[in-house]
């Protein structure tokens, strides 16, 4: 079917029989589409947010029906079940077929899905064709595939257009937010940083009104804004049963967002789950009064179990005058009290709409049930070879019927957005979203004796030590040299104060995850802080010479607020530096290297100060040999910077330097390997302390 030519791709559709193309017809259209009728009305603007929580009889008898499906899951490995499934997955295929004849920019499954989108409606608004020019607004994108897809339907269909794009998402930057919810794989993020806007206060929090205005003021001011995606989640894993109600404030976020940024004649496309509640029932009313067409979109790359789906508002209106509702807006957003109320009272929308929404909800839900049973006669069906031999059969006929439906060709490297530079480095993810065991295991784990907790997580420990490859530093000391005449320029990052630690770029996922799950456990942290409270002694003779220094920083666990307890050690370090001499060598404990503010720092003094640093698997850092007595004027420039923000309560130093420069190389590496010694070894000792405790 497929002959290579250079560049091009010749294809035939593929010749199938009548049965084939009906269950390929209706794998590739899985949609709805309201039908807008022009008796109804939109409330006005004293009703919003007047009237509490409704439900409507027939969608809640749908949700329970799901929900018990989805109940089936329940004792379910999270990692037994997605492997079986992905061998179930019709569209498995898809992505290993593009990858070897296509290869585009960055593939990932929301890339195809995407693409799926873009050649499924017609998502280019008339007026970009016109004009020439388009920007785009991608929010809640990370890791940013929605972006090189968009990039490689452009290049293909039209390459015309003058095209600019501004993204967000939660910052995988910054170390207080939550691992669950934000997509940490920065590989594209790194390159396009300029391009990415995290908000005022640099979390990238769409859901805090002031980053949500940032946003929109940065998109406006590139130009029309004629294109809104917004890929949004919330992680859901300990309430999968009310995945909607959970991830609807998101929801609401993203179109208030998206409708202030939004030229007349743009288009908007956004992630949403079910249709069962009030609240989604509300946008979705409001949203078919704002746009000309509003559709409903479940693309075959979608995992055909899951609940996801894309509504596809098609055609802007720009009716609405927003400023006159922006303070009714403002006054729920990233609020409870979004919640806590409805958009629209029931009495206010029309039975007509109502059931519409029914229609949509009824076809989605039931596609869903359907899929879980299937799946679970499968699983109970394993050994049966004509079962194996059907669903891989399908795979094949849906990897090819999606490239010829949708005339995927390669583009010319040049004609990526990072000229080929994804292709060349950094084409794993080193920290995936991470979550292992069923529903099930994870209730039980709550009502579990401190003693069971133990041994829960002691195998857990185990497991991961065996399963997982995790580098760690299996030498005394790992050294990296100074670079001499080395010259760096600060480029201060601020932000909203960090409160604590929740993630890292400088650690493995799985070890620091079970790091907090141990402190997060009222008795295991109470055992740990009577034992070390003290402090520990060390032997640093095998580190350095006997004139070495050693400053011994206090335990973070002794303050209430990260950021204070950061600056504190910044300048106690500082004062202890100014003390020192040319040659002399000095030993770190305690020095957390799991912030970028901190990591910069240490930076500066290996790549300016110091001959030699080295991370030991003991737990300590050996900087030796002081050399260049500049590194105290760059390390003042910092603390003057710190001190000038020490008044501000909502903004605070947060890097020093770009993290181009301090998250690649040796360098970086090796920040990793330290964290994950020094964790692994953290959790090691705590679980052996609790044991003998108990």
């Amino acid at each position: 079917m497929f002959s290579n030519s250079g560049n091009i791709i010749l294809r035939d559709k593929p010749s199938r029989s009548d049965n084939s193309e009906d269950e390929l017809h209706d794998l590739f259209n899985k949609k709805y589409q309201f039908r807008f009728s022009d008796e109804w009305r939109l409330p006005d603007r004293d009703s919003w947010f007047s009237a509490p929580p409704w439900t409507i009889k027939i969608l809640d008898t749908m949700k329970s029906r799901l929900n018990f499906h989805k109940s089936q899951l329940n004792d379910f490995s999270i990692e037994e079940w997605s492997s079986h499934t992905r061998r179930r997955n019709p569209a498995g295929e898809v992505s290993w077929k593009i990858r070897c004849l296509i290869n585009p920019e960055f593939l990932t499954q929301a890339w195809t899905k995407f693409y799926e989108c873009l050649s499924t409606y017609k998502m280019i608004p008339e007026e970009a064709c016109i004009t020439q020019k388009m920007v785009s607004l991608h929010l809640c994108e990370a890791p940013g595939a929605f972006i090189t897809s968009l990039n490689h339907y452009m290049q293909l269909h039209h390459r015309n257009i003058e095209w600019k794009w501004l993204a967000n998402t939660l910052n995988p930057y910054y170390e207080e937010n939550s691992p669950s919810n934000m997509i940490s794989d920065d590989r594209f993020m790194f390159h396009t940083l300029s391009n990415w806007d995290f908000g005022v206060d640099n979390t990238g929090n769409l859901m805090n009104w002031d980053n949500s205005q940032s946003i929109v003021s940065k998109a406006k001011s590139l130009g029309k804004v004629l294109l809104v995606t917004a890929d949004g989640s919330i992680d859901c894993m300990q309430k999968p049963d009310a995945q909607e109600e959970v991830t609807s404030p998101l929801h609401y976020c993203e179109i208030v967002t998206a409708l202030q940024a939004l030229s007349k004649g743009g288009t908007f496309i956004f992630k949403l789950f079910t249709t069962f509640e009030h609240s989604t029932v509300s946008l979705l009313y409001l949203l078919n009064h704002l746009f000309k067409e509003v559709n409903i979109y479940k693309p075959i790359t979608s995992r055909q179990g899951n609940s996801e789906v894309y509504a596809i508002c098609l055609k802007y209106k720009d009716n609405l005058p927003l400023d006159d509702y922006l303070l009714t807006l403002r006054s729920t957003y990233g609020t409870e009290l979004y919640s806590n109320m409805s958009l629209f009272p029931l009495e206010l929308i029309p039975e007509s709409f109502i059931k519409q929404v029914e229609e949509c909800a009824y076809y989605f839900s039931s596609l869903q049930c359907h899929v879980i049973n299937n799946n679970l006669q499968a699983y109970l069906m394993q050994n049966n070879i004509a079962l194996h031999r059907d669903i891989k059969k399908i795979r094949s006929m849906v990897a090819a019927e999606f490239i010829w439906k949708y005339d995927l060709k390669p583009i010319d490297t040049d004609q990526e957005i990072l000229k080929g530079v994804l292709h060349e480095v950094n084409s794993i993810n080193n920290n995936p979203r991470y979550c292992r065991g069923s529903y099930t295991e994870r209730q039980l784990y709550c009502k579990m004796s401190t003693k069971e907790k133990l041994r829960h997580l002691s195998a857990y420990l185990q497991d991961e030590l065996l399963s997982n490859p995790m580098v760690l530093i299996n030498e005394p000391v790992r050294w990296i040299n100074r670079v001499k005449d080395a010259k760096l320029e600060l480029s201060f990052t601020y932000g909203r104060p960090l409160m604590k630690i929740n993630s890292s770029k400088f650690i493995l996922v799985p070890i620091f995850k079970l790091y907090q799950q141990i402190l997060s456990d009222d008795d295991f942290k109470e055992i740990i802080m009577y034992k070390y409270e003290s402090g520990e002694a060390m032997n640093v003779s095998e580190l350095c010479d006997d004139s070495a220094k050693v400053l011994l920083l206090p335990d973070c666990h002794a303050y209430d607020l990260y950021h204070a307890y950061e600056k504190s050690c910044f300048k106690s370090l500082l004062c202890y530096l100014k003390g020192m001499s040319k040659g002399e060598s000095l030993i770190l404990k305690n020095y957390n290297t799991l912030t970028h503010f901190n990591v910069s720092v240490l930076y500066i003094m290996s790549k300016v100060g110091f001959d030699k640093t080295g991370f030991a698997s003991s737990g300590h850092i050996v900087l030796r040999n002081l050399q260049d007595m500049t590194l105290l004027e760059i390390l003042n420039k910092i603390d003057i910077e710190c001190d000038n923000l020490k008044m501000e309560q909502n903004r605070d130093v947060l890097n020093s330097l770009p993290v181009q420069i301090t998250n690649v190389g040796d360098f970086f590496n090796n920040i990793v390997f330290y964290n994950n010694t020094e964790y692994r070894n953290k959790c090691t000792e705590y679980l052996n302390t609790i044991e003998q405790s108990l």
